[in-house]
This record gives structure tokens, sequence and C-alpha cells, in this order.
């Protein structure tokens, strides 16, 4: 019996410490939040608009080296094929 007491009052205990430390950080959270005013939302509406932005801008520049690539293996295979009209080394 006392050791089902003493079980029940560590756990009251540890309970009792979990929802102080929980109530200390919504505390601290809801200080933060009203001290910077909202401006940490706006700012990374911001952030994220230039990503969008440079996103943007670096795919385009992907697609245009794509097509370089593209135009650099068809002059390279257009050299490589032989030339119909010469015959061929022995």
């Amino acid at each position: 019996m006392p050791e089902e007491i003493a079980v029940i009052l560590v756990l009251g205990m540890l309970g009792g410490m979990g929802l102080t430390a929980l109530r200390m950080f919504l505390s601290y959270r809801e200080k933060r939040f009203a001290h910077t005013g909202g401006d940490d939302t706006r700012r990374l509406e911001e952030t994220v608009g230039g990503l969008r932005d440079e996103v943007y801008q670096l795919r385009t520049e992907m697609s245009e080296l794509g097509e370089r690539v593209d135009f650099a293996e068809r002059v390279l295979a257009q050299n490589r094929e032989p030339d119909p009209r010469r015959l061929p080394d022995r």
C-alpha cells in the first residue's frame, strides 16, 4: 500500500512539473509574438516571395542551358558523321 501511494505521488509531481513547463512555454510564445507584432509573418511572406522569384529565374536559366546543350550535341554529331563523298581510309 505505501508503495502505491509513493508511485501516485511521483506521478503527480511529474505531471505537475510537465504542466508548469507547458504553461511557461506558452507564456513565452505569447510574449514573443506580442513583442514582434506579427513582423515575423510579414518577413516570412517576403522571403517566400523572393525565393519563388529565384526559383523561376533558375528554371528559366536551366531551360536555356538545356537548349544550348542540345545545340552543341547536334553540332558535334554533325562533325562526327562521315562524309559520304569521301572514300574510307584503308
